[in-house]
């Protein structure tokens, strides 16, 4: 029995029969393997959060309170597991007993791995905030940080976005690397400042100008500057949620449960509407608002929350402004629909945040300065959940399900889910294994794949050209006969990452292997040679491969790091 685990917690079991004695069992042996049917089959798990309506944990829930559908089918519930802090606390009680290296004792109920991203962004955050709130998940870390939960550290500053601690249980390295970005600064302050500008500037006009109507409204310098904030703004979103799709990607491939927990002063759905409303408002022309439509960043958001539902990932995000006003405040602009537009300023920044964990089944701390209670809520999140598992008819290609749980004879209770899942196809699967290798080590190997780099030499643009070598056994691949040949197929894929975290996309090569029968037996203990070019700058790397057997569906993982040097 073969447990791996994909979408939403999927559990891929494959039962399959290889003879380790061909006499015994019976069967023929092809291009060095010998075959059996497989029987495959796919559970779906989904991860439940029960309370009341005053936000108390229930755990006193059994099988038949749930309903379970996908598609808007109902499934029948095949697996059902409540999990509490209780149950983590004592396999971390036993672990911290046990000596480095000693395998834990099986238990009764298995443990999936807690693997979270703690992501600061410094562009999206003013540093008081920042530092205020960071004092609350420094505790939130030391409380919580102990295996199974592993934690990565990652920040953006001016567009790029770097890892300050790889995935680890050790509560002070992820501390240390939190205390150690407490003087970075972004661009937020800045843009808030033009913001500020903006309006200023509108105000000036009207107390000295009057109000102007019309196609004069367009004329106006507050009109142009308004546009260039707005399309600022949006670029910057823009980019941010691409940081946010890549923070991800880190999490692609890994077992267990996966989160992001992100922390900034927000972002906007529609760059500069609490600026087209204030506008709108001063000159009295409503018909500006049609061109808030043109910054309209929803559909961005909407593909990050694909993108996180696709790796099983949920947001667990934190608004840094807490209580205060992120947009206007009533006194920026003296007229008598100053507060509503104060409050899209404020709604327009930390919706988002909002969107994105309800979108992905997490949580978000928006609009309080009570940090501490919000984290014991994502904690709580964490290590309290029911785990309902359900039997999946497979259709070996990507496609989104949709869920829905419900608990039909608790109206008084409130439930909270991950609405969709992504059923993944295999070649997916070893995509999201092979960047898992980015980040650590994999051990999964069953086809003695071996990488070698060999030396650089120069291309266009400052880019090198880095020659490598993957090999393999010949009797550990698949061949099927044809005519006169064994023919098998596989696809490598590989995808880079240099010192400061920035990843090269993902690629992919297919090779045939064809082999004279005749030779077969003579040429089946050699290694098999396929040769790649992977274009690179100078720098240090690390470098994922992943090999896919098309036969068996087979795939093991390798790791390498190279340097590359400019000179």
């Amino acid at each position: 029995m073969k447990r791996c685990v994909f979408g939403l917690l999927v559990l891929l079991m494959v039962v399959a029969v290889f003879a380790e004695d061909e006499k015994e069992s019976g069967l023929t042996p092809v291009g060095g393997l010998t075959f059996a049917d497989e029987f495959e089959l796919t559970v779906v798990n989904v991860m439940a959060h029960v309370t009341d309506k005053k936000g108390n944990l229930v755990t006193d829930l059994t099988k038949d309170d749930f309903r379970i559908f996908q598609d808007r089918q109902e499934k029948e519930i095949s697996n059902f597991q409540l999990y509490t802090e209780a149950v983590y606390e004592q396999y971390a009680a036993t672990s911290a007993k046990l000596p480095p290296g000693m395998p834990l004792p099986e238990s009764t109920i298995e443990l999936q791995p807690v693997n979270m991203v703690v992501y600061i962004d410094h562009d999206n955050i003013h540093p008081l905030d920042r530092n205020r709130v960071l004092r609350n998940v420094r505790e939130f870390v030391a409380e919580n940080l102990r295996p199974p939960m592993q934690m990565m550290v990652v920040e953006s500053t001016l567009g790029n976005l770097k890892i300050l601690q790889s995935f680890t249980s050790n509560s002070r390295e992820v501390r240390d690397s939190l205390r150690g970005m407490t003087s970075r600064a972004g661009g937020r302050p800045e843009r808030d400042s033009a913001r500020q500008g903006v309006l200023e500037r509108m105000q000036y006009e009207i107390e000295n100008y009057g109000r102007a109507s019309g196609l004069a409204v367009r004329g106006t310098r507050s009109y142009k500057e308004m546009m260039t904030y707005a399309e600022e703004e949006a670029h910057n979103v823009m980019f941010s949620i691409d940081r946010l799709r890549e923070v991800v990607t880190f999490l692609a491939g890994m077992p267990g449960r996966k989160s992001v927990l992100y922390i900034s002063n927000g972002l906007p759905m529609v760059p500069g509407l609490d600026l087209f409303n204030a506008f709108a408002d001063a000159y009295n022309d409503p018909t500006i608002l049609t061109e808030t439509q043109r910054f309209d960043r929803s559909s961005a958001f909407k593909s990050v929350i694909a993108a996180a539902n696709s790796q099983n990932v949920s947001f667990y995000t934190i608004g840094a402004g807490g209580l205060e006003v992120v947009g206007m405040s009533a006194n920026e602009y003296r007229g008598n629909r100053g507060p509503l537009v104060s409050s899209l300023g404020t709604e327009t920044y930390v919706e988002s945040l909002r969107y994105m964990a309800r979108g992905t089944g997490g949580l978000a701390i928006t609009k309080t300065n009570d940090f501490d209670a919000g984290l014991k809520r994502i904690e709580d999140d964490l290590y309290t959940y029911y785990s309902l598992g359900y039997p999946l008819v497979q259709t070996g290609r990507d496609k989104v399900h949709h869920i829905k749980v419900t608990l039909p004879g608790h109206p008084e209770l409130v439930i909270r889910f991950r609405r969709s899942f992504v059923e993944k196809s295999l070649e997916t699967r070893v995509q999201d294994r092979t960047l898992a290798g980015l980040l650590h080590d994999l051990d999964e190997n069953p086809m003695d794949l071996e990488c070698v780099t060999g030396m650089a030499t120069p291309a266009a643009n400052d880019l090198w050209m880095v020659p490598m070598a993957v090999s393999f056994p010949i009797e550990r691949i698949a061949l099927l006969p044809e005519g006169e040949y064994y023919v098998g197929r596989v696809v490598i894929f590989a995808s880079t990452r240099d010192s400061d975290g920035k990843r090269s996309e993902m690629v992919s090569q297919e090779s045939e292997i064809r082999l004279p029968a005749s030779i077969y037996q003579q040429v089946r203990d050699s290694r098999f040679d396929i040769d790649l070019s992977l274009l690179m700058e100078a720098g240090s790397y690390r470098v994922a491969i992943g090999l896919m057997d098309q036969i068996t569906r087979q795939a093991s993982y390798q790791t390498i790091t190279t340097v590359i040097s400019s000179r």
